[in-house]
């Protein structure tokens, strides 16, 4: 029996007395006799960054699971985090209101962000530098500048990062995209994806208030603009206010994407060219589009293609269309024309990607193994950016073209100004 080797455990590292940034070295790698994969002391210590509802998700999957043991969580919000340190039957020094403090704890290997968007990459990258290995939901940043800076810091200080992109843990996501990439439908010409419409209704009155008890807002606003409190534009509804979301372009755009740029093969670049239109509220609270029409075009010739549908069809639709046929994939269907393609097997000397059945799981082995997850930085990126680029093409109502090697807009300055923000005091990257 092949013998399977382990990275020794952050907190073994402190036993055996090296320094602090030991934690950026060459792995170390011992027998998983000596602690066994899931013994206590190889378990994988988690700390949960953001309680809200897919914060939640996040940590009971991350119970479930036997590799790995939550030991604190953080969330700006009282009520929030309350709820979740008792999920984890955790004592009360182990809730936190400020990451910093759970950053700064030596006994966790690695954080779980599910914050509002615009603090993912700051707080990826800060975890990162303390050391920390990451799993951070998508979209993976806020905009195109601070994915890249997030992937350089990865890079430099060796650390693991998971983009929460679970689609490519699926099967069928996962099958269809090899099938595309070896030619069972012929030459790819059309990627066809769709995303719902607004699941928030727009508020249409609203007044500022003060932040009720127990929300520490100026911390939830953070390197934001800093808006004044109103209820229903803070929880959840964050996704519909430009200052901290860009709507459903980046809340299920990242998911669908995702597996577009998988199945053509762009996971390391990017479009060429991108055009599209919007629907923008008229009136109420919310100011991203209610919908959108979106092309981009690619290197290689295919066209991808965005369009909004009512909510209640299938979740994340992806459809690839090439000379000989196509392949409709989703949450819940996979069918393809001719109807034999989808139970085709892919041969020992085909294209074969990544195989993981488990994204949280996925996420664990490869902090003990210190190898690439399946949604690792760089695709969590590029995946976003495919967002990012959509939305900046329809706020200035223009074709844009784009240099997916360079990250700039090609003779566009006013464009290029969007793909970053000036963070808010004291705030920075």
């Amino acid at each position: 029996m092949t013998e399977r080797y382990y990275r020794l455990s952050r907190r073994a590292f402190l036993r055996k007395g090296f320094a602090a940034g030991a934690v950026c070295a060459l792995p170390v790698i011992v027998p998983s006799s000596v602690f066994g994969e899931d013994a206590p002391s190889n378990r994988i210590a988690v700390g949960i960054i953001g309680t809200g509802s897919q914060g939640v998700l996040n940590l009971k999957a991350f119970l479930r699971k036997q590799s790995s043991q939550v030991v604190a969580v953080c969330d700006v919000d009282y009520a929030h985090r309350e709820e979740a340190r008792k999920i984890a039957r955790l004592s009360e020094d182990s809730s936190y209101n400020d990451f910093r403090e759970l950053l700064a704890r030596p006994d966790i290997d690695a954080v779980v962000v599910c914050t509002p968007d615009q603090w993912h990459a700051p707080i990826s990258i800060a975890a990162v530098k303390a050391g920390k290995d990451v799993y951070c939901e998508k979209p993976l940043a806020f905009n195109v500048a601070e994915g890249r800076m997030l992937c350089d810091t990865v890079k430099q200080y060796e650390r693991v990062l998971q983009t929460g992109a679970h689609q490519r843990s699926d099967n069928n996501f996962r099958h269809a995209c090899e099938l595309v990439r070896n030619g069972r439908i012929g030459k790819l010409q059309t990627i066809k994806v769709e995303i719902p419409e607004n699941s928030r209704p727009n508020p249409l009155t609203w007044k500022v208030e003060s932040p009720p008890a127990g929300l520490d807002y100026d911390l939830w606003v953070g390197p934001a603009l800093y808006r004044p409190y109103i209820e229903q534009g803070c929880h959840y509804n964050w996704h519909f206010i430009y200052d901290f979301g860009w709507g459903q372009l980046t809340n299920w755009g990242a998911h669908v994407f995702d597996i577009a740029q998988w199945g053509n093969g762009t996971d390391l670049t990017g479009p060429v060219e991108v055009s599209g239109t919007g629907e923008f509220p008229k009136e109420g609270l919310f100011e991203t589009p209610l919908s959108y029409d979106i092309e981009y075009k690619y290197a290689n010739g295919v066209r991808l293609l965005c369009k909004t549908v009512k909510a209640g069809g299938p979740e994340s639709p992806v459809r690839f269309e090439g000379t000989e046929g196509w392949i409709f994939v989703s949450r819940s269907s996979f069918i393809s024309q001719p109807g034999s393609i989808v139970q085709s097997i892919i041969g020992p000397d085909e294209v074969h990607l990544y195989r993981s059945r488990d994204h949280h799981r996925n996420f664990l082995d490869c902090v003990r193994l210190w190898t690439k997850p399946v949604a690792d930085v760089e695709t969590g990126h590029r995946s976003a950016t495919v967002c990012h680029l959509g939305g900046i093409a329809v706020r200035l109502g223009r074709k844009l073209r784009w240099d997916p090697e360079g990250e700039r807009f090609i003779n566009d300055a006013e464009a290029d100004k969007m793909l970053a923000r000036p963070m808010r005091s004291p705030w920075y990257l």
